[in-house]
């Protein structure tokens, strides 16, 4: 099983890429991961710029991935059952698990009506980069914890 991280543009903080270049290697220890990424719509009008980046969106999704997105009222767990969740998504899925960070205005409704899933990190709006990051370190903290090595406390 494959999980693929889908964001709306890439990150622009060189330091922020770096931190997420980091947990991706990590992650990869353990399962395959890739980043993926879809232009940022350049439209003054964030509406249309939402509604730009959710066509890119679902371009990207396949027919039979598992589509979870990333959304301020998702529902939310601690690191232990997170844990137990993407590794109960990884052994159910027909195909990829595929996590779907929109951009500064957030998904599409079509987006949101192709999701499986709503998964929330915080009910805390934050930039979309720190998510990548965020969303990275608890999928590699994981499968740490479904490896039983020793990172989570």
């Amino acid at each position: 099983m494959k999980i693929i991280i889908l964001s709306v543009g890439k990150a622009k903080d060189p330091r922020v890429a770096l931190m997420a270049d980091r947990y991706l290697k990590r992650l990869r220890t353990f399962v395959p991961a890739t980043l993926e990424s879809v232009p940022e719509a350049k439209d003054p009008s964030p509406s249309r710029k939402v509604e730009k980046e959710g066509r890119g969106i679902l371009k990207a999704v396949r027919e039979r991935d598992y589509l979870v997105t990333l959304e301020e009222r998702g529902e939310a767990f601690d690191s232990p059952g997170f844990s137990e969740w993407i590794s109960s998504r990884i052994e159910s899925a027909p195909g990829r698990v595929l996590l779907v960070l929109g951009g500064a205005f957030g998904l599409s409704e079509e987006v949101r009506q192709r999701s499986d899933f709503a998964l929330s990190l915080s009910p805390m709006t934050m930039p979309h980069e720190l998510c990548l990051v965020l969303l990275l370190e608890q999928l590699y903290r994981a499968f740490t914890i479904l490896r039983g090595v020793e990172y989570h406390h």
